[in-house]
């Protein structure tokens, strides 16, 4: 199971946390379903208290993972 989740990041700890941004990035866009889910309607109201606009923030982290995933790559592809 570690070696198949390694091979997915391509063996780098920075393409892994890139992962771990762009699903918390994801959860952040999708706080409304989420809050529904849990039957929690006033969590993005929550959210919004604590961080901000929760849309803006997961729009942020989705773009740092991205840009962070992009340098990573092209990184590795000059090491080769």
């Amino acid at each position: 199971m570690l070696g198949k989740f390694k091979a997915v990041c391509l063996h780098s700890l920075t393409v892994a946390w890139s992962y771990v941004l762009a699903i918390a990035g994801g959860a952040m866009n999708a706080i409304d379903s989420i809050g529904n889910a849990l039957g929690d309607p006033n969590l993005r109201d929550q959210i919004n208290n604590a961080i901000g606009d929760a849309r803006v923030a997961g729009r942020i982290l989705l773009g740092i993972s991205i840009i962070t995933i992009l340098a990573r790559l092209r990184s590795l592809r000059k090491a080769s």
